[in-house]
């Protein structure tokens, strides 16, 4: 398998590939003078906006280095792209991403809120749970947050790069974005939700009516705050003057928000040959067990209908509508993976800011109905072969995000032609929206065969990135 990268790449737009499922043969290198000239832009990617289809990559061990990112929001997956051809890992990526989250899809991501990841450390062979979910604290089900000591407990465990590098890009999006076609569509959905709060209206609805995709988004309170986060790192939350902020707005105790600690735990694993499925294990819900104890069941059956047994079986575990989330997904070129899953506890939280910071309050939530983050990994030699992270609309009920990730993603991550699997899959009303990254390595000939599935419906984007070593 393969891992390097290079400076210089054309752009290959996605729309000329969409839905065929097809091999898009990438150029290996460009001329010297064009690499000079991407270097000096600073760009060193292989982008494709997946919407609606797929993407494939084929390349052999000894190749240039292949990494992957994609996000439920483009411009993370973009800041995603960038921390990994800076050197950074899968750990640096997925922090910087979710950073960047907060930022552009405040609806469903947010430091008052929180989220589960599942992580894969190749060298180690190890794969792990990591679990920062909101749950409720304060007055009315107010969040106690986790998001930042999460996503900073994970790129201190699996990150190379500097906490301050994973949080500038976010500081300046901050400070003006446009925004993205996701968060305008939350707006459009949820936006009356941010009437009632004046600091929020001002930000959000400046004119009475929600901000449209395209329009330029000003946060200065956030940038202010995460320049203290830039600098001060987590204390500023969990001990600092931000965190008595938020403390006091939720009506928690301060020494609860400072005794928050994320919970590494193991994971639901379902072994399949070589390889196993991994799925985040909460204590709460249980929820990976359940994954495991249905697909167990459908055992025989192809994966397609196996899935689709699952996820019909999991659709009658409840009623009623789930939290919204978001996602994010990384490959890197070391075989490292994470996938990871955010809330707000319903749309744009609370709906009403943190006096003074350009945080949203978030709502508690007991479980991760939201979003289910999962990958499938070769402990032997140390690869990760899939990386999915399925979310809830919030409209769609309490199993949306698993049943799309088992039956958009896993038919893709097990068949031999997982372009084929996206293709089906990829129905216009199925609950839940699914990004994955799947890959197939041949032990004959060294080849492998990558795939980035974006859900169009989600208006996530998925980046091939390659990196000189």
């Amino acid at each position: 398998m393969t891992e390097t990268s290079l400076l210089g790449l054309r752009t290959v737009s996605s729309s000329a590939h969409r839905g065929t499922g097809q091999p898009v043969k990438m150029p290996v290198r460009a001329s010297h003078s064009t690499r000079r000239i991407w270097q000096g832009l600073g760009a060193i990617a292989i982008a494709a906006s997946l919407v609606g289809g797929c993407v494939n990559t084929k390349y052999r061990t000894g190749a240039p280095s292949q990494s992957f990112v994609a996000a439920d929001e483009p411009r993370a997956a973009e800041i995603g792209r960038d921390i990994i051809a800076q050197g950074g890992k899968a750990g640096d990526a997925a922090t910087a991403m979710a950073m960047a989250m907060a930022v552009t899809l405040p609806s469903r991501v947010g430091m008052t809120g929180g989220g589960v990841c599942v992580v894969f450390d190749a060298a180690k062979k190890e794969t792990r749970t990591l679990d920062f979910l909101p749950r409720p604290a304060g007055t009315g089900g107010a969040a106690l947050p986790g998001f930042l000591r999460g996503v900073y407990a994970l790129q201190a465990a699996t990150g190379a790069m500097r906490w301050e590098q994973t949080v500038v890009l976010a500081e300046q999006l901050a400070r003006s974005t446009p925004v993205s076609r996701a968060l305008a569509r939350d707006l459009a959905d949820s936006g009356a939700r941010l009437a009632a709060d004046p600091e929020a209206r001002r930000v959000f609805l400046p004119s009475g009516a929600p901000l449209a995709e395209g329009a330029p988004l000003s946060q200065p309170e956030l940038a202010a705050t995460l320049s203290q986060v830039r600098r001060s790192g987590i204390a500023a939350m969990y001990g600092g003057p931000l965190g008595g902020a938020v403390a006091q707005a939720a009506a928690i105790d301060p020494a609860t928000v400072r005794g928050f600690q994320p919970r590494w735990t193991g994971t639901a694993a379902i072994p399949l040959g070589i390889v196993s499925m991994h799925f985040a294990q909460l204590p709460e819900t249980d929820n990976g067990a359940a994954l495991t104890a249905v697909w167990n069941a459908a055992a025989g059956l192809p994966s397609d209908q196996r899935a689709a047994r699952v996820a019909q079986a999991l659709g009658a575990t409840g009623s009623g509508a789930s939290a919204p989330g978001a996602g994010l997904v990384v490959i890197d070129h070391e075989e490292n993976g994470v996938a990871c899953s955010f809330t707000m506890g319903a749309p744009f939280g609370s709906g009403r800011m943190v006096p003074g910071t350009g945080l949203l309050a978030a709502r508690g939530v007991d479980g991760a109905g939201f979003g289910a983050p999962a990958l499938l990994t070769n402990a032997i030699v140390g690869r990760t072969q899939f990386a999915g992270a399925a979310s809830a609309a919030g409209n769609d009920g309490p199993a949306a995000a698993p049943a799309a990730l088992l039956t958009a993603a896993l038919p893709a991550a097990l068949d031999k032609e997982p372009g084929a699997a996206i293709r089906v899959s990829r129905a216009t009303n199925g609950p839940g929206r699914t990004t994955f990254v799947t890959c197939q390595t041949s032990m004959e000939s060294g080849w492998k065969e990558c795939q980035i599935a974006a859900d169009p419906r989600a208006h996530a984007l998925g980046i091939l990135v390659e990196t000189e070593r």
